[in-house]
């Protein structure tokens, strides 16, 4: 089964197959997270930012997205992070952007999409990227 949560406030939803829809009542960038749970009772966590245009237009907040290889390292094995799909409104790259790794080392400020990190336990951790674009303006 899957437990979605769309990170607008509406209820969770529970679904027994991996695909579902939501509709949003409002412009902007939600965390939308889930957890599948297999036959053994183990979960999996995954999450993503939807953003929402507004549809009159105008400037809204920058989306980020992330990629990781590999997605299962080693301990102290440099994971590879990719956010160069993260983009403004208008659709071009974001100028800056600040790392959370999850795993409690300092946030990291980069100017271009790639970083590396390394982690020292063995783990899953929850990776965000905030981007900020030209005009100051920060999504996640």
């Amino acid at each position: 089964k899957y437990l979605w949560d769309f990170g607008d406030g509406s209820p969770k939803e529970t679904t027994t197959g991996p695909v579902v829809k939501h509709a949003y009542d409002n412009p902007g960038v939600y965390p939308v997270t889930v957890v599948g749970t297999d036959k053994y009772n183990r979960k999996g966590h995954a999450k993503l930012s939807q953003r929402v245009k507004d549809p009159k237009g105008g400037p809204s907040p920058p989306y980020a997205a992330i990629e990781s290889t590999p997605p299962d390292a080693q301990e102290d094995e440099p994971v590879l992070f990719d956010a160069s799909k993260s983009k403004d409104y208008q659709g071009k790259p974001v100028v800056s952007y600040e790392w959370d790794f999850g795993d409690g080392s300092p946030k990291k400020t980069t100017t271009g999409p790639i970083t590396k990190h390394p982690y020292k336990k063995a783990g899953t951790y929850p990776v965000t990227v905030e981007g900020t674009d030209k005009y100051g303006r920060k999504g996640t």
